[in-house]
């Protein structure tokens, strides 16, 4: 169903729901991700993993977006706006295609609108949906502490009559690179910067608006995680600034600016609410005097992707007597990053993923070996104490099962749980907090000195 235009007055109608963090064929800032990673409207350059998909659904209420002709008001007055609350809905979804590649849509919609000043202003002629957007992302470099990526997205106008789009105007396009980095203390920031090339359509006759051009776009945002709370705060500043200058009847800036402030909080490990507001930072089309939101990602699958290998570990070498010049062996320690993912909340060992890794095994234990350690590690959902008590019993069971299956000596082998308190991975995400559920085994075994890197 396509929304009309609905002329008020003026002849004019301006969609004050449109689509995307800077990036739709209207003005409309709010846009929150398609994979629901790290922040909120602003990309990080994570993807999701092949196999998971994230669905999200964010509901806003914007007050006073909507403008109006200058020309055509005679009480006209500078920085004035219209009486309106509009509230909308933006439906996403996304999904993971290869470990670094990711694609999503989103639909945003309007629900209802109240228009309470008889101003020269336009307003929607129903409810609907808006637009259709297209986005996907590659990672092409970085990991678990940040990086870069490239994020190409196209706007499709829903909207009848538009006319800052044009009668049949094409899609709008748009170009950006995201960068982010995980700071100390659970800090994350993260950087979007880009261009926006609109096919614009022929002017809509009788309005006193005209397609606009294209544009820069750009945005920022920082977070922190309070996992006592399992909470994030979200700050994020989000703009963009005319390439191709046009002569709009209005007095606001065609160079909008907004600031965002929310929550996020993971209810599961799967499931995470947000809340918050945003505000103008610029009195620009489309850009509301306040908005507040309320929205969720909900991310299922398990992941597709094929197990990593265990990192390869040197060979033990037999004990050295120490004789003529010869130095005396030493025991030295080795950290072997064999991937035992858990479900959240669980300590079941998967025994078939576990018999994939008999060769290394094998190979591992033929040559001996002075002390074994397996250390358990939880995300950070939850309550402390439980989740140390969680790791531990994950560090017990996979204990318990290698010496079973490869009858190793009780007194060599020692479980120890570390609870949340070693990520190796972002807390902040499903994707992180997937990799932190994990158990990590330390190999001490007997070398010569001399052979010591």
């Amino acid at each position: 169903m396509k929304i009309k235009l609905l002329y008020v007055v003026s002849g004019l109608l301006l969609p004050a729901f449109a689509f995307a963090n800077i990036c739709g064929t209207d003005y409309q800032n709010f846009n929150p991700t398609t994979n629901g990673l790290d922040f909120v409207t602003v990309q990080s350059s994570e993807t999701l993993k092949p196999c998971i998909v994230n669905m999200g659904l964010f509901f806003n209420y914007a007050a006073n977006s909507l403008t109006y002709s200058q020309s055509l008001n005679a009480n006209f007055q500078s920085g004035q706006k219209a009486h309106d609350r509009i509230l909308g809905a933006d439906l996403s979804l996304g999904f993971g295609l290869t470990d670094r590649w990711d694609a999503g849509i989103s639909v945003p919609f309007v629900i209802t609108q109240e228009v309470t000043d008889d101003y020269y202003v336009s307003s929607y002629g129903g409810r609907g949906a808006t637009e259709v957007k297209l986005n996907t992302k590659y990672r092409f470099l970085g990991g678990d502490e940040g990086g870069l990526a490239a994020v190409v997205s196209m706007n499709k106008n829903l909207i009848e009559d538009n006319p800052f789009t044009g009668r049949n105007a094409g899609p709008t396009w748009n170009l950006e690179l995201a960068a982010d980095t995980t700071l100390a203390s659970n800090w994350a920031v993260g950087v979007n910067a880009g261009y926006r090339w609109r096919n614009k359509g022929e002017p809509i006759p009788n309005t006193p608006f005209v397609p606009m051009g294209n544009q820069w776009i750009y945005s920022a945002a920082a977070s922190y995680l309070v996992a006592s709370l399992d909470t994030k705060i979200i700050a994020e500043v989000y703009g963009s600034h005319t390439a191709e200058k046009v002569n709009q009847d209005t007095d606001r800036s065609l160079n909008a600016l907004e600031g965002l402030l929310g929550l996020k909080y993971d209810a599961t490990t799967n499931l995470a609410l947000h809340v918050g507001g945003t505000t103008q930072l610029d009195s620009s089309l489309g850009g509301p005097q306040w908005r507040i939101y309320a929205g969720m990602n909900w991310a299922i699958g398990a992941g597709c992707a094929k197990a990593a290998a265990p990192e390869a570990v040197p060979a033990p070498i037999p004990p050295v007597t120490s004789t003529g010049g010869a130095k005396a062996p030493v025991v030295e320690a080795f950290n072997v990053d064999v991937e035992l993912l858990f479900k959240w909340n669980s300590d079941t060992i998967d025994e078939a993923n576990l018999a994939k890794l008999d060769p290394f095994f094998q190979d591992l234990f033929k040559g001996g070996f002075e002390r074994l350690v397996v250390e358990g590690h939880t995300d950070s959902v939850g309550v402390e104490i439980y989740n140390l008590d969680l790791s531990q019993r994950r560090a017990n069971h996979v204990r318990d099962f290698l010496m079973a299956k490869y009858h190793l000596p009780e007194a060599k082998v020692e479980a120890i749980g570390y609870g949340q308190t070693q990520p190796v991975a972002n807390n902040g995400n499903f994707q992180g907090r997937r990799k932190n559920r994990r158990v990590a085994l330390k190999i001490h075994r007997l070398v010569a000195s001399s052979e010591r890197k």
